[in-house]
């Protein structure tokens, strides 16, 4: 047994690490384990597996060497539940302790995967998953609510790939817990916040760096998926590491693989559009001289078609059709005059030579009574006084005789 009293002098580190490191390498070399995988993960290129065994109250690192991985005669993930034989090794520059793994067989689903796969069944049931629920993503947006913690580096990657790929937008933090207790009532919180805070945000991104299904099971809760499913605003999930999903992923109207990708995903890059911009202008430039140029053979093959000139050609023969009538207006108009004024004089010596003056100088004369021609004897009476004219003169007399 190894001791230590007053009067020796202290122990060093690495002596003590020295101790436990034989004591335990001794005496647990050959040791059955049974818990639930947790970050598993495996190295490359060297093939070494790294993964937590854990229970309800405790975990403990392992390490799997490449070459025992291809006796395993299962896929090792994270949630299932194995029996690992193996021994404990104590890692001197760190003090740390694990179990280097022999064998290992599955057993089962651990407790947390088979919660999670239950709720999963629950809310897919419900319709909770169904892609006719899911939001669009803006392709332009301009606010964005990033639900997240403000002292991880979540937010500043964020802000840094927005920085670079799209300095126009606007980042707005709701600073939250992401693990631990509490955390489920902080992210919904946050949720319900964004949505009614009088801001009117385009998207909302619910971030979260990498960890094991523990450190990421905030995000499983059921209260933080019906709190995302309600949201009236899109939501991002981006949740731990690229083979990370969380319940909070298939509610979520998109699934980012990472924190960074979900910038990337929803951010355009401002070097694409300044080109795409280029491009159109081009475009635009081309078309619009493509089309002048249409247009203006358009224009030069009208002008030069007959059914085009036709009307011009019509009006110019009126202009000519309408000068030679007028010539010949102005000689009928001439000869007509000269027509009627003939056949004027004409009347007029033929109406003067049957005029009364002219009769009454042929030596006849007419009765006339109180200025009324009398033609006829029966129009007079014995009595009547009336007038005789003649040429020189009138006279007057009086009826005597009605008999004849």
């Amino acid at each position: 047994m190894f001791e230590n009293t007053e009067d020796e002098h202290p122990l060093t580190v690495s002596e003590i690490t020295g101790f436990i490191k034989e004591t335990l390498e001794k005496t647990l070399n050959d040791i059955f384990v049974i818990g639930e995988i947790s970050g598993f993960k495996r190295a490359f290129p060297s093939g070494h597996s790294y993964f937590t065994l854990k229970d309800e109250k405790s975990q403990i690192s392992c390490n799997l060497w490449s070459f025992r991985f291809p006796y395993l005669k299962f896929n090792p993930e994270d949630g299932k539940k194995v029996l690992v034989r193996g021994r404990i090794t104590v890692y001197e520059p760190r003090g740390s302790y694990s179990i280097e793994v022999a064998s290992m067989i599955e057993v089962g689903i651990g407790d947390f995967q088979q919660a999670f796969e239950k709720l999963k069944l629950k809310l897919k049931d419900e319709g909770l998953f169904d892609d006719k629920y899911k939001q669009t993503i803006p392709e332009y947006p301009e606010k964005v609510a990033i639900i997240t913690s403000e002292t991880g580096a979540v937010i500043e990657d964020f802000k840094k790939v927005a920085k670079k790929r799209y300095p126009l937008i606007h980042l707005y933090l709701f600073p939250t817990l992401v693990q631990g207790k509490g955390s489920v009532e902080s992210v919904v919180r946050a949720i319900i916040k964004a949505n009614n805070c009088g801001i009117d945000f385009d998207i909302i991104v619910i971030a979260r760096g990498g960890g094991s299904i523990e450190d990421l099971w905030t995000f499983n809760e059921e209260a933080v998926a019906r709190a995302v499913f309600a949201s009236k605003i899109p939501v991002i999930s981006a949740i731990g590491h690229e083979v990370d999903y969380t319940i909070c992923d298939f509610v979520a109207d998109l699934r980012a693989p990472t924190p960074s990708a979900a910038a990337e995903m929803l951010l355009p890059d401002r070097s694409e559009l300044l080109e795409r911009l280029k491009n159109y202008s081009y475009s635009m430039e081309i078309n619009v001289k493509n089309r002048i140029s249409s247009l203006r053979d358009d224009l030069d093959r009208i002008k030069d078609n007959y059914a085009f000139n036709k009307p011009r050609d019509i009006l110019n023969d009126f202009k000519i059709r309408l000068d030679d009538f007028s010539e010949e207006l102005v000689k009928f108009t001439d000869d007509r005059l000269k027509y009627f004024a003939n056949e004027l004089q004409y009347k007029e010596r033929l109406l003067s030579g049957i005029s009364p003056e002219k009769t009454l100088k042929r030596g006849f004369a007419y009765v006339s009574r109180k200025g009324k021609v009398i033609s006829k004897k029966k129009e007079l009476i014995n009595g009547d006084i009336v007038e005789i004219h003649f040429n020189d003169g009138k006279s007057e007399a009086e009826i005597l005789n009605d008999n004849g």
